[in-house]
């Protein structure tokens, strides 16, 4: 953690300033030392660079979500999903996601301040970082935070901070642009994630997030039956070895599927009919079963109630994704979130 990041840090219990103590507190790169609350003098620690802020995981019913999450990302770092994709989809494939996602430009990145909340591998956070962000911050709650920081060593404007999304620990009006891609529908309550994040975005900056869209998809049925059951309370590893033996007959159905619907008249006339068609890989569908079927919370959502959210928040230039539904973005208005 550089000491640039305490600019932006706030107390996750009273919202109050943090002080740096410890051996390290006097350089500029800060590997380990102490966060102390001016207020209500509750201290945190720095362990390897990331500030450990976590708070109240198991008052907010996060615990089995950090630790699934947890085990993902981890894996994944371990080469046990995917390598150079993620999700089936390249590094130039998420940047235009990210650009197209929030409505901005190349300019409008270079020198932004950017929250990458669930910041999961770290990757996005690379991606801003590759295009000119001045200083990206990831969060997440769950202990891959060491393996995503790891990843990120090499960017001196990328830094990792582990906390709650409910509790999140940095001042009002912080960020330009918050990225928050597949995240709250997997807390016990999306809307009050999203309040937590728009009362950080600065005046007239940009918050994007997607959740799961309510239409079908065989993913999420299996998720249901699965649930039903009780398989998706089995330990991390055990349900990877689950994913790991669904993804074979997955490729195998959606071989026959691209067959069925290459043939005349039956070709995808819409973008979501154009991704359910497009080649997948076996390391791909172990993530994206693991990722289905490992969740405690995996709620769907309307258009319409997401950007009832962005309302909420008195956000403007609401816009949403034809695809990947459902993605909806806002602008923060130019008053301050906080001013009475």
């Amino acid at each position: 953690m550089d000491r640039i990041v305490l600019n932006l840090l706030a107390c996750p219990r009273c919202g109050a300033e943090l002080t740096l103590s410890g051996e390290q507190a006097d350089r500029m790169r800060i590997a380990t030392g102490t966060l102390t609350c001016t207020t209500c003098a509750h201290s945190y620690a720095i362990v390897n660079g990331v500030p450990r802020l976590n708070e109240e995981l198991a008052a907010h019913q996060l615990l089995g979500v950090a630790r699934t999450f947890g085990y993902e990302w981890e894996a994944h770092h371990r080469g046990e999903f995917e390598d150079e994709t993620l999700f089936g989809r390249t590094r130039e494939q998420d940047w235009e996601m990210v650009l197209d996602g929030m409505g901005i430009s190349e300019a409008d990145v270079r020198g932004a301040v950017v929250l990458d909340a669930g910041c999961g591998s770290g990757r996005f956070c690379q991606l801003f970082a590759d295009h000119g962000a001045s200083l990206v911050i990831g969060v997440d709650m769950n202990d891959a935070v060491d393996a995503a920081a790891r990843s990120c060593s090499s960017y001196a404007n990328v830094h990792i901070v582990q906390a709650n999304i409910f509790a999140l620990p940095f001042k009002p009006g912080s960020f330009g642009h918050i990225w928050c891609n597949g995240v709250l529908h997997h807390t016990p309550d999306p809307a009050g994630a999203h309040r937590s994040l728009a009362g950080l975005v600065a005046p007239s900056g940009v918050l994007y997030v997607w959740v799961y869209p309510k239409r079908f998809s065989p993913f999420n049925l299996v998720k249901r039956i699965f649930d039903l059951v009780g398989v998706s309370r089995l330990p991390p590893r055990a349900l990877q070895l689950v994913a790991n033996l669904l993804s074979y007959p997955s490729i195998a159905a959606l071989w026959l599927y691209r067959g069925v619907r290459s043939l005349p008249g039956l070709g995808p006339r819409t973008k979501w009919g154009e991704r359910t068609v497009r080649p997948r890989t076996l390391t791909e569908l172990r993530l994206t079963w693991f990722d289905t079927i490992s969740p405690e919370f995996d709620s769907t959502h309307t258009e319409d109630e997401v950007i009832g959210w962005f309302r909420e928040a008195h956000f403007q230039e609401i816009a949403t994704l034809e695809e990947p539904k459902i993605g909806v973005r806002g602008v923060a208005p130019a008053a301050s979130l906080t001013a009475p």
